[in-house]
């Protein structure tokens, strides 16, 4: 049994990205921390393999993990060393993670060698999955991540290319007493880059639309988002324990037993 202590700088908070003033991030929120699982050019397994890594992403955000695999990194190559080298959904990831159920056809990435997931197969996936799409993708994203949920999100080029990303908050503002979102913060495997992103929206042909660096013109087309194990109740959020002094050094030790989080001390 792995004893693990998480400690939490301020200094950590306050890192770039430069969040708007009016910012919802899904760790300060639900505590946990941003994960990004990256593809490395030298490795061959994990090319395409996009969508396992934002899988990875929310698995370990959302303490899915075992005594094994508890980061994003180690939850991916867990994925890389058990299924093909293909296209797929987060969806099938989450599923085989939790009760080791195979994707429903075999002419994408599937599992070829046995022995992987199956990590929870007493629970129902379903009660843990939410699936979005269509126009209002930002008020689907801003409402399940409200409850708990971390989201991979599917964003499409127009064309043929697909690709899977792990949304962690947005910025939004009030205007005529709607919410308009302005900006979402994501990591990414292909990106080259450890760490989350800000890229700006644009919302045009009843879509929502990325703008800026790589991703400008990719459009959200489809969001797959799984519950946080132990979502109950939201923490307070870091600048309310900053106000209150409550945050400077703040550290939590926990293990993993029998497939659950035991939190030990602080």
């Amino acid at each position: 049994m792995q004893q693990l202590s998480v400690v939490v700088f301020l200094v950590s908070i306050l890192a770039a990205p430069c969040y708007g003033d009016t910012a919802y991030l899904l760790y300060e929120q639900w505590g946990g921390t941003w994960q990004d699982a990256n593809k490395t050019a030298a490795n061959t397994e994990d090319d395409l393999l996009c969508w396992a890594a934002a899988a990875a992403n929310v698995l370990a955000w959302g303490l899915w993990g075992t005594d094994t695999y508890i980061n994003s990194a180690q939850i991916f190559t867990h994925f890389q060393d058990h299924w093909t080298d293909n296209g797929g959904y987060s969806s099938w990831a989450y599923n085989w993670w939790i009760d080791g159920s195979p994707p429903p056809y075999y002419v994408a990435s599937y599992p070829d060698v046995p022995g992987g997931g199956a990590f929870y197969p007493d629970l129902n996936f379903s009660d843990y999955y939410a699936y979005g799409s269509g126009a209002n993708m930002l008020g689907t994203i801003d409402n399940l991540m409200r409850q708990g949920y971390g989201v991979a999100v599917n964003i499409s080029n127009g064309g043929a290319m697909l690709h899977a990303i792990t949304c962690w908050g947005f910025d939004y503002i009030y205007s005529g007493g709607e919410v308009v979102y302005q900006s979402i913060y994501v990591t990414d495997s292909d990106d080259g880059y450890y760490g989350i992103k800000k890229y700006g929206l644009s919302w045009h042909d009843d879509r929502w639309y990325i703008t800026g660096g790589y991703l400008d013109g990719w459009r959200l087309a489809s969001l797959m988002a799984l519950e946080n194990r132990d979502s109950q109740v939201p923490v307070p959020p870091s600048w309310l324990l900053l106000a209150t002094g409550l945050l400077g050094l703040w550290s939590f030790d926990y293990i993993y037993s029998g497939g659950e989080v035991v939190y030990q001390g602080i």
